[in-house]
């Protein structure tokens, strides 16, 4: 079956001009107040942004056709030492909106979401958050995306797919503050040495969704869901000027109950996993943006009560491929996201082992606020069922700052 996906209907093309009208006004509104600001004041800033997803997907399983979907982010900050009212302290405030198809539900099916702006039509509060700092010592407390922070990779994040964000064996296993809808929280960080930093969090055990909460403004918690922790060591060193390497470890916990996977009737008293990723960089040239980096990402969760115990990750980028395109990117990854094996069979909900996606990708920049990026996604086992086949999916994304 063909299908055109979020492009043709009434309701998109209505949107569509109203999302036009809405980006014409961020141009505006970010003109004059850049102007303004300065004129006055550095203390207050704003960033608006527009990310879109075209798909096509010429051999899905479940349809073929095209998709779009679009993302508006609007920012704003304001540094209270900037602005002489007391020293170390910021507020962050952002709202967005997702418009078009949901495309991994309704083209191919699978678990790990191909497309990381994939999400509906909402238009909702995201980050709302202050943020405190004492020498090497910051506090934020606010409606924060964990991902902002935590299991994140510098080199990973050049990649469309989100299983290379927030790794799935800590955002599919348990209810995590994360896109589309954060939740409350709070985050503590330390700069113990110029080279390791020690992070920490807590959060809401349930965020809800963007249809309980469908602007995200209410901030009562639920102390009935409990609560989720996260714990994260940044280890950062350098073999000269261009020559940086990160890594990694952490661990969640999350204190809700969740069901034995084998019996249902038995469940445990709280979740937790454990993350490894390394952002290593195999080389550099004496030109400063050229370099070849490479990522590793590795989450595990226990068996017993968890539908995906395992996830690797691994890329290859490399910066400045071209003479005269020093912002230019390539990249080649690959992801496999593990299926709990009590969980695989033809009766059973899954029936292969795993879903693996690779991705390729090349991202130029046009100019300071333009950056679009061709790439094609083949994912192995759709959904881990036997009737999703191996899908090729290829896609550009457009990126305008304002």
């Amino acid at each position: 079956m063909t299908q055109n996906l979020g492009t043709n209907s009434p309701s998109f093309l209505r949107d569509i001009k109203i999302f036009r009208s809405i980006i014409l006004l961020l141009v505006c509104i970010s003109t004059f107040t850049q102007g303004l600001v300065a004129q006055t004041t550095d203390a207050l800033s704003f960033e608006a942004s527009y990310l879109s997803d075209y798909v096509n997907s010429p051999y899905s399983t479940l349809s073929t056709g095209t998709a779009y979907m679009g993302m508006i982010d609007l920012a704003a900050s304001l540094n209270t030492e900037t602005a002489n009212l007391w020293p170390g302290g910021e507020f962050f405030f952002q709202l967005q909106n997702t418009h078009g198809a949901t495309a991994s539900e309704s083209l191919v099916g699978d678990l790990q979401v191909f497309s990381n702006i994939d999400n509906g039509n909402y238009t909702f509060l995201y980050q709302l958050l202050y943020t405190q700092s004492i020498g090497a010592l910051s506090l934020t407390i606010g409606s924060h995306d964990v991902n902002e922070l935590f299991v994140a990779s510098d080199y990973g994040g050049e990649y469309i797919n989100s299983s290379f964000g927030l790794m799935p064996t800590v955002s599919m296993n348990v209810m995590i503050s994360s896109f589309p809808k954060p939740c409350l929280g709070a985050i503590l960080q330390y700069q113990f040495t110029p080279v390791f930093t020690f992070k920490t969090a807590v959060y809401e055990g349930d965020p809800l969704c963007l249809d309980d909460e469908p602007y995200n403004t209410k901030f009562s918690i639920d102390t009935n869901q409990g609560y989720f922790a996260i714990a994260e060591g940044n280890y950062t060193y350098s073999l000269g000027e261009n020559f940086s390497n990160t890594y990694t470890f952490g661990g969640y916990y999350h204190s809700s109950q969740f069901d034995d996977i084998v019996n249902p009737n038995t469940a445990h008293k709280g979740n937790y996993g454990l993350y490894f990723i390394a952002d290593q960089q195999l080389s550099a040239s004496h030109k400063k943006d050229k370099k070849l980096g490479s990522f590793v990402k590795f989450g595990i969760a226990p068996k017993n009560r968890n539908e995906y115990p395992f996830f690797w990750a691994l890329g290859l980028n490399y910066y400045a491929p071209f003479t005269k395109r020093a912002n230019d990117v390539l990249g080649l990854a690959m992801a496999s996201l593990s299926i709990n094996r009590s969980l695989i069979g033809t009766e059973l909900p899954y029936q292969h082992k795993n879903e693996q996606v690779i991705e390729c990708f090349y991202k130029a920049s046009i100019g300071d606020n333009i950056s679009i990026q061709p790439e094609i996604q083949y994912i192995i086992n759709p959904g881990a069922v036997l009737a999703n086949n191996n899908t090729t999916i290829g896609l550009v994304r457009t990126h305008i700052t304002f």
